[in-house]
């Protein structure tokens, strides 16, 4: 009977909260092994750390300064032999935060934004490729405030690599037009070549979307040593408590009913 109630208690939360999208957060501190400065990306005394400098969601960020940086998860430079982050069929997005910093300069555009990359292997085409977001192809130069935190959207273009910037598209059509079997060998992020040594930028929470569910990778100086509910989970425990005591008290009075009429 205990396991009924149980059961009835988690039909009755699921139906009654909506569950979240399956979601998960990877914590990405300097003593991280998966993400890193890939070696020979970074030019002229440029830079990518993981600081306090401006903590987004926690302790830390990415801080970028100078010409050129990749900070990757993953190979940028995948083949046909390489691991897969996900296939990229199923990827439906591909998001971050990012701030310029107020002392940041740079010869294209003050408002220039570090680069977000996917590094695919289009197995069609046996050639590897970039999906590219710049805030330049964003409508983010004019509207952007400096020592501020700005998040891209799933609806964000990315451009091909050596393809026309002008011709962006999301992901999610990315996703749809290039080969089947091409599949996410690394992501990025850094700043174009040419961003000039006073560049100076931030960058948290990347987000890999799919089908399935969605990744964040959140950088801290420090892990943080225990994890606290969101408040999603915390609504769907009281709802399950709440329907756990609701069946009980049922129980109890059909018991009664019964031993009343005995």
């Amino acid at each position: 009977m205990k396991s009924k109630i149980v059961m009835f208690a988690v039909l009755l939360s699921t139906s009654m909260v909506s569950l979240p999208v399956l979601a998960a957060e990877v914590v990405v501190t300097p003593a991280s092994a998966e993400w890193s400065n890939l070696p020979g990306e970074a030019r002229n005394g440029a830079t990518a750390v993981i600081t306090a400098t401006a903590p987004r969601s926690g302790n830390g960020s990415l801080e970028l300064t100078g010409d050129r940086t990749r900070f990757a998860d993953g190979t940028i430079y995948p083949n046909a032999a390489s691991a897969s982050l996900a296939n990229l069929s199923t990827v439906t997005g591909l998001t971050f935060d990012w701030r310029i910093a107020g002392d940041s300069t740079n010869s294209y555009n003050v408002d220039y934004t570090p680069a977000l990359r996917l590094h695919i292997f289009d197995t069609g085409a046996n050639a590897r490729k970039e999906l590219i977001w710049e805030g330049a192809y964003n409508n983010t130069y004019g509207n952007t405030v400096r020592d501020t935190w700005y998040t891209s959207s799933v609806l964000d273009k990315f451009y091909i690599g050596v393809g026309n910037e002008n011709e962006g598209k999301t992901i999610a059509q990315w996703a749809s037009t290039l080969n089947p079997g091409s599949f996410v060998g690394g992501i990025s992020i850094g700043t174009g070549g040419g961003a000039g040594l006073g560049y100076h930028a931030f960058a948290d929470n990347v987000t890999l979307s799919t089908t399935s569910g969605s990744t964040t990778f959140n950088f801290e100086t420090a892990d943080v040593a225990a994890a606290v509910p969101e408040p999603s989970t915390w609504a769907l425990m009281f709802v399950g408590f709440g329907a756990v005591g609701g069946a009980m008290r049922t129980k109890r009075r059909k018991t009664q009913a019964a031993l009343a009429l005995a």
